[in-house]
């Protein structure tokens, strides 16, 4: 298997999860301390207002993180590399950039989603335990 398909299956795999996710959770904003429960520490996830958590079983999480610019947008792709994820792949389109990542050592995938909605840059987060 390529790398190219198992990074689009990686991504489309996460933005179902994404998906369900959104529909099944509240909208509440909460602190950036209330990450989802049981998240992997490896799961480094950047400064700002978390909001739309989901956690279907135990081994899948999704959420969202309000920041304050496109700088700290990247700042969570940065601190999850710095933390031992490789980037599988990336795509844009629409203004969202998707990036596809594992962390071979802790078995997590993850799909990291920068979008802009109006004024709010936000870091949508998928992870994947295996």
């Amino acid at each position: 298997m390529t790398k190219t398909f198992r990074a689009n299956r990686l991504a489309a795999a996460a933005g179902i999860a994404l998906l369900l996710g959104v529909g099944l959770s509240g909208c509440q904003a909460t602190a950036n301390s209330n990450t989802p429960k049981g998240l992997p520490a490896a799961v480094v996830t950047v400064q700002g207002e978390v909001s739309n958590e989901a956690s279907p079983d135990k081994n899948n999480w999704s959420y969202t993180v309000e920041v304050a610019d496109e700088k700290a947008q990247k700042e969570a792709i940065t601190k999850l590399k710095d933390n031992g994820f490789t980037v599988l792949g990336e795509a844009e389109a629409d203004g969202r950039k998707t990036y596809s990542l594992t962390n071979e050592k802790e078995k997590i995938n993850a799909t990291v989603v920068l979008a802009k909605e109006g004024k709010k840059f936000l870091v949508i987060y998928n992870v994947i335990k295996l």
